[in-house]
C-alpha cells in the first residue's frame, strides 16, 4: 500500500514540475577595472541597473519549453540608449523552443532588424564539474559548454556556464542550455547571469514555432558572419 501511495506522489511530483513557470531575473557580471573611460564606465553601470529589472520566464509543459523576455514584468527607463544595450547584452529578443522527447532546439531570434529562425544541429555538449554550491536554497551542480556568439569582429566560439538541480528532474533552461539532467537555476552567458527567482503553478500551451524556414545553426552563423563582415568593410571605406 505504501509502495503504491510513493509511486502516486512521485508521478504528481514529476507532472507538477513539468506544467509550471520559472521567473529568472538578469543580473550583470562587469569587469569595471578593465574599463579606463570614465563617461564608458558610468554608462555600464546605468546598464547594469536597467539589466536587473528585467525578468525571463521558462514555460515548461511536459516536454515541451518556452524561453521568453517577460515584458509584462519589466519597468523600462526612458534612456533608449541604456535599454537597447541591455536588451542586447541579455539577448532579450531571444525566444527558445525545446521538445525534450524529439531532442528539437530551436531559436527565434533578429539580428540588423531581420528575423531569423534557426534549428540547431545538436544539443549543447555539455562537461559536469565535480563542483557543487547552493544557490537560492538549491544544491546545485556546475556545467560547461561551448556556443557560438555574435561580436563586433563576427561569430566566436565561447564558454557558457551552468549551475543545474538534480533534485527537478527536468532537462530544460533559460536560453537554449538545455539537455541537463536537471533544471538549470543559474547561467551565465558572457557578461549576463540568469538566475531563478519564482516558480509559479499555472499550465500554459507553448505554440510549437514554425520550422518550415528555419535554418540549420551553421547556416544562420555562415550568414551573420558575412553580414558583420560587410558592416565593417562599408564602414571601413
Amino acid at each position: 500500500m505504501f509502495y503504491k501511495y510513493f509511486l502516486l506522489s512521485l508521478l504528481v511530483y514529476n507532472l507538477s514540475i513539468a506544467q509550471q513557470t520559472y521567473i529568472y531575473k538578469a543580473s550583470a557580471n562587469i569587469d569595471y577595472k578593465s574599463i579606463k573611460i570614465g563617461d564608458v564606465k558610468e554608462l555600464m553601470r546605468n546598464v547594469e541597473n536597467e539589466l536587473i529589472k528585467f525578468k525571463f520566464k521558462l514555460i515548461v509543459n511536459g516536454n515541451e519549453s518556452f524561453f521568453e523576455k517577460s515584458e509584462n514584468l519589466v519597468n523600462e527607463s526612458k534612456n533608449i540608449q541604456v535599454v537597447s544595450i541591455a536588451k542586447a547584452m541579455s539577448y532579450a529578443n531571444d525566444n527558445w523552443f525545446y521538445d525534450s522527447e524529439k531532442s528539437y532546439l530551436q531559436l527565434d531570434t533578429k539580428f540588423m532588424n531581420k528575423a531569423f529562425s534557426v534549428k540547431f544541429d545538436e544539443l549543447p555538449n555539455w562537461e559536469i564539474k565535480n563542483e557543487k554550491k547552493t544557490i537560492g536554497g538549491y544544491e546545485v551542480i556546475k556545467a560547461v559548454t561551448t556556443r557560438k556568439f555574435i561580436g563586433s569582429k563576427g561569430v566566436k566560439e565561447k564558454e557558457i556556464e551552468a549551475w543545474f538541480c538534480p533534485d527537478i528532474s527536468i532537462s530544460h533552461g533559460p536560453m537554449g542550455a538545455v539537455g541537463l539532467p536537471g533544471l538549470v537555476i543559474q547561467l551565465r552567458l558572457q557578461n549576463t547571469i540568469y538566475t531563478l527567482e519564482q516558480i509559479k503553478d499555472e499550465t500554459i500551451k507553448i505554440e510549437e514555432p514554425k520550422s518550415d524556414e528555419a535554418l540549420s545553426s551553421e547556416q544562420f552563423y555562415l550568414v551573420i558572419d558575412r553580414k558583420v563582415g560587410n558592416f565593417r568593410e562599408s564602414i571601413n571605406n
